[in-house]
């Protein structure tokens, strides 16, 4: 069996400031990010699982601890740029995806950290809801045919999952306010993953993996210049002062489009 895990920093226990969590992650936010990791790795290989694939999905790529991680595991650090980006390398080989680390999308008041993608960005929508970076490669996943075991993360995000789909397991690790977090401390929060991996693997077959045959994607800017900037990509329309549109039936196109943003 063949999992694969996408972790962000943004979204770990503790963790409120970009000081934090920027290119250059504190040791201390790595070694939180690492233990969470080490975790859920440690919880898909006691539910079966043979083969592992963790991409570090934050900054540079360069956050997790490799030698703290089971040995079946295998790191992905770095960026190659594909459009898969944060859970590059999957394909539907995969028997099911672990979001750890996740956190609330641009314009959210429930994270200190709330962004999506990149700071340059206001707000992203797609199909109308407003998108988090876990919604874009959920998105992905379901596409693939690869359902969601777990997603971990701040409560603003939680809920968005459980009001998407209430059938997937979720480990709420910190309630955000202004610029402030509260946290649970971090055995309870290793220990709730370790439990909610064997509730995901147990449900996954009532999850809802259906995807839309469409997709529109509206990207807001906070500077207009942006705006204007990318709406000569491809298909790519300017619809106001501060956001652009792309409308495609194939997904890979949204996601390439984000990729260059």
């Amino acid at each position: 069996m063949k999992i694969y895990i996408s972790a962000d920093i943004e979204g770990i226990s503790s963790i409120s400031t970009w000081q934090e969590s920027d290119m250059t992650a504190s040791p201390e936010a790595k070694a939180r990010m690492t233990k969470e990791a080490k975790v859920a790795c440690e919880a898909v290989i006691e539910c079966g699982a043979k083969e592992i694939l963790l991409k570090d999905a934050h900054g540079y790529g360069k956050n997790i601890y490799h030698e703290d991680l089971p040995k079946q595991v295998k790191l992905m650090n770095g960026w190659a740029n594909h459009p898969y980006n944060m859970i590059e390398g999957i394909d539907n080989s995969y028997d099911g995806i672990v979001f750890l680390g996740y956190h609330s999308p641009a314009g959210s008041i429930y994270s200190p950290l709330s962004h999506t993608l990149d700071t340059k960005l206001s707000k992203v929508k797609l199909n109308g809801r407003v998108a988090s970076e876990f919604l874009i490669y959920h998105t992905l996943s379901n596409y693939l045919n690869v359902p969601t075991l777990l997603v971990t993360g701040d409560g603003g995000l939680i809920r968005e999952v459980n009001e998407l789909d209430p059938d997937i397991e979720t480990v709420a690790v910190k309630e955000g306010f202004a610029g402030a977090v509260i946290s649970n401390h971090p055995d309870v929060t290793c220990q709730n993953i370790k439990e909610a991996i064997k509730r995901g693997f147990e449900n996954k077959d009532s999850l809802d993996m259906k995807v839309a045959k469409n997709f529109v994607l509206e990207v807001s800017f906070k500077e207009h210049k942006n705006a204007y900037k990318y709406s000569f990509f491809p298909k790519v329309k300017q619809i106001d002062s501060h956001t652009v549109k792309l409308e495609s039936k194939d997904y890979f196109d949204i996601l390439t489009f984000l990729v260059f943003i």
